[in-house]
């Protein structure tokens, strides 16, 4: 697995690890403490971008590097502005994206950036937006990103 390329289905944990975190949770929590173990819960986005390569650029190799680029940012676990995964309920600004792909080698200039929330399971997508709101107890994870990159 490259670095900050995850399946979604790898992160749904199963019932017997869930019940094994109950149980060890259980042993050890408070006299009458009510514990309630879910999975997390996931905030899919989709960054679509128009990038220009500078002259003499790959621009087969800056698509693919924007794209390795943005799975990782966009990562639940490796992801995030501390690269450590992302934050709990923290939303997604357009201009982070923005920021992955401007520092990228071969980029000229990033024309536009536009961000979707997506849902994993059904495909869809939400409007085009600056600022992705994020449930406080959801993790965002990237969703089939586009990435177009034109010639100087």
């Amino acid at each position: 697995m490259v670095r900050g390329s995850i399946r979604f289905e790898d992160l749904v944990p199963t019932e017997e690890l869930l019940a094994r975190i109950a149980d060890h949770l259980d042993r050890i929590r408070v006299v009458g403490t009510r514990l309630v173990i879910e999975p997390p819960t996931y905030q899919g986005v989709t960054v679509v971008a128009q990038l220009r390569a500078h002259p003499r650029a790959s621009i087969a190799r800056i698509r693919e590097d924007a794209m390795a680029r943005l799975e990782s940012y966009f990562n639940p676990l490796v992801g995030g502005p501390d690269g450590d995964g992302w934050p709990w309920g923290r939303p997604v600004q357009a201009g982070e994206a923005f920021a992955v792909l401007q520092g990228l080698p071969g980029v000229d200039l990033v024309e536009d950036v536009r961000l979707f929330g997506a849902n994993m399971v059904t495909g869809e997508r939400g409007a085009p937006t600056q600022r992705l709101e994020v449930d406080p107890h959801s993790l965002v994870f990237s969703y089939q990103h586009h990435v177009r990159v034109s010639e100087a």
